[in-house]
């Protein structure tokens, strides 16, 4: 009898197992197949040229004016057409990997919409997303969302746009003041209207989240070492005339080797190694972004005052070191993102028009830290750091590669949307993984 009853309880609980394991796999399979989409809901966004980069320089400074004034209860006005804020959308999720978005104005509401194109899966190939927001004059507001076909209450989106806002900027609720800072929403037919008010203290939150944001000491301790190592090499050199960046290159990379002990340790090292030559064979002011120069430091060595070129440039050595640090800092959409933007910029009258030698080298210095920072070819760079003073290594011919652009001329061409621009970067990005360094040629 006792038998019985002990063996009817394991049937139960194996049962009660086999529809647990069964619960866990089906809910998050039946949850993808409600928000996920078979065709995408935005297929176009806007264009992104120099007129878009121009504005979005103009309203970024808008709002940082309007966030900082002094003026006792004061409020500022930032007002955008559709076409307007569906340039500053596609601007900014440029450098998000397979996203899309658009911004409409329909029926007195407007209307944000996302799509993400998903992994492969068995479900749903896009994930589409609606915030409808209505006009609102007493507090920020989003009336609906819509995630694939579950619809959700507007404020769900608003409370983890407030969360991820506070992680992000680390700063003391610094997101949840911002989004408290907006005011009301006005919409009349294709126009937006969005009034503000300042947040206290601004300027001073910012330079507390840049701080906050910056690296910890050790890691500040082993960028300023390679800081000091590319400074006593420069001081070696000829005290005038050209210098190639590759020499810096070979030589950094050989004292990264000899500092690593393992896999991990040599990402370390390399990290550190990029940081530094974006600080010494960039610019100082970088280090607002690194935080790890100090005042001792700083007075035993400058950064170099000499030309120090790649392909026998100095602009490309700029945009080849920056690119690598801002790799190992964000990742490299956003800084090839950047990149462009500051070609865009270029474009503008006085500006030295867009070029897609530096889009070379800004892409070069993105690839070359990847390799660096990748626990596959890290220990591997760092092996072959006596052959990284072959230029050739490492960066691609630029030769036939327009620069010079006006916008005028390089909007007429269609763009960094056109066909004439994705020939060139597929040009750049093929160049580059000819590269021996990459090919494993060496």
């Amino acid at each position: 009898m006792r038998g019985g009853r002990i063996a009817t309880q394991r049937g139960f609980w194996r049962i009660s197992i086999v529809l647990l394991l069964l619960t866990f796999i089906a809910l998050p399979v039946l949850l993808m197949t409600v928000i996920s989409d078979s065709t995408p809901l935005v297929t176009q966004t806007a264009r992104v040229d120099s007129n878009s980069a121009i504005k979005a320089r103009y309203i970024a400074k808008q709002l940082y004016l309007g966030l900082t004034s002094k003026a006792a209860g004061s409020s500022a006005t930032i007002r955008l057409s559709e076409d307007e804020l569906n340039e500053v959308l596609a601007l900014a999720v440029r450098g998000i990997p397979s996203t899309k978005s658009r911004a409409r104005i329909d029926a007195g509401k407007l209307l944000a919409e996302l799509t993400l194109r998903l992994p492969s899966n068995p479900v749903g190939e896009y994930l589409n997303v609606t915030a409808v927001i209505e006009p609102f004059s007493d507090g920020l507001q989003i009336r609906q969302l819509k995630v694939g076909n579950l619809n959700l209450s507007g404020r769900i989106l608003l409370g983890v746009v407030e969360t991820l806002l506070n992680r992000a900027l680390q700063g003391e609720a610094l997101g949840s003041e911002l989004m408290a800072a907006i005011e009301s929403l006005h919409i009349n037919q294709s126009r937006i209207t969005l009034v503000y008010h300042p947040v206290a203290n601004f300027r001073s939150k910012l330079k507390q989240l840049k701080t906050q944001l910056q690296l910890g000491e050790d890691d500040s301790y082993r960028v300023r070492e390679y800081y000091l190592q590319l400074c006593q090499f420069r001081q070696q050199g000829p005290s005038e005339g050209y210098e190639a960046l590759s020499a810096y290159l070979s030589h950094i990379f050989t004292y990264a080797g000899q500092q690593s002990s393992n896999i991990e340790q040599a990402v370390a090292e390399n990290q550190a190694a990029l940081l530094a030559m974006a600080l010494f064979l960039g610019s100082e002011r970088f280090d607002a972004l690194i935080g790890a120069l100090n005042w001792e430091t700083r007075k035993r060595c400058r950064s170099p005052g000499g030309y120090i070129g790649l392909a026998n440039r100095n602009d490309l050595r700029l945009h080849f070191v920056f690119s690598a640090a801002l790799q190992v800092i964000a990742n490299s959409g956003i800084s090839f993102s950047i990149g462009e933007y500051k070609e865009l910029l270029d474009t503008e009258q006085g500006g030295s028009g867009f070029s897609f030698a530096d889009l070379a080298a800004d892409r070069a210095g993105i690839r070359f830290a990847e390799f660096a920072v990748d626990k596959n070819s890290a220990v591997q760079l760092q092996n072959s750091a006596n052959k990284l003073s072959h230029e050739g290594l490492f960066f691609p011919s630029i030769s036939a590669l327009p620069e010079g652009i006006g916008q005028q001329d390089f909007e007429q061409r269609g763009g960094i949307e056109s066909e004439f621009y994705r020939r060139y970067l597929a040009v750049i990005e093929r160049r580059i993984e000819q590269l021996p360094l990459y090919e494993g040629y060496y």
